[in-house]
């Protein structure tokens, strides 16, 4: 109950810190947005390749604002060392991580309730299997939000962050986004001889072993 107290504590302060300052929260949105309309004119002049390659851009939409957020991240954290100040505290490393990842994933969830609506507006992809779009796309966003926030941590203090977290990061996540695209085409009725179950599947394991791997990282980095 302690441990727990102080991860809702740490998690409550990003919040209300961002609510307050929205660093995170309008780059995210803008980019997101930028996206979808640079996509949406791209492929104006052939729907039938646009709903072709409508669950390919959902993907990117999400990798790609996810990483404008996870830049941010740390941002208070470096400055003054408060992140060693934190944790010289009775406040558990995985306390921490949790809450930046939570924190992450509800800024990057307001994202997609925003733009992946526009991005199925756009496309006209007629979603005739919602639970499995949805399960995708959160499953999706923790895999993004674990193995992000992990790295982000990690280099927080390198010079040019900016350039290094998406080129540490993408590789690490290809097997999310592959499998999210099957599932999200899938589930906009694309004829392929699949089911999305074993892609569902796939995920959630993805996420169940990056949790406990980057829980046990983090601490290991932050304490050593």
């Amino acid at each position: 109950m302690r441990t727990l107290g102080q991860f809702v504590a740490v998690l409550r302060k990003d919040l209300t810190i961002e609510f307050r300052s929205r660093d995170i929260l309008y780059p995210m949105a803008l980019f997101s947005f930028l996206l979808v309309v640079v996509f949406s004119f791209a492929f104006l002049s052939d729907p039938a390749k646009a709903r072709d390659y409508g669950p390919g851009i959902v993907w990117v939409t999400v990798l790609f604002s996810s990483t404008v957020g996870l830049n941010r991240l740390f941002d208070r954290e470096r400055e003054n060392g408060c992140l060693w100040a934190l944790l010289l505290g009775p406040v558990p490393a995985g306390a921490v991580f949790a809450a930046k990842v939570v924190g992450h994933l509800l800024f990057t969830g307001l994202m997609e309730a925003l733009t992946l609506p526009l991005v199925l507006l756009f496309f006209d992809l007629p979603v005739v299997d919602v639970p499995a779009f949805l399960a995708a796309v959160a499953l999706g966003t923790v895999g993004v939000s674990l193995v992000g926030t992990l790295f982000s941590a990690m280099l927080m203090n390198a010079r040019m962050k900016e350039v290094l977290l998406p080129l540490v990061t993408y590789p690490v996540l290809v097997p999310v986004v592959i499998a999210g695209v099957k599932v999200t085409a899938l589930a906009v009725g694309a004829p392929l001889a699949e089911e999305p179950g074993p892609w569902l599947r796939f995920l959630a394991g993805f996420d169940m072993v990056f949790g406990v791997v980057t829980l046990l990282l983090f601490e290991r980095m932050v304490r050593t």
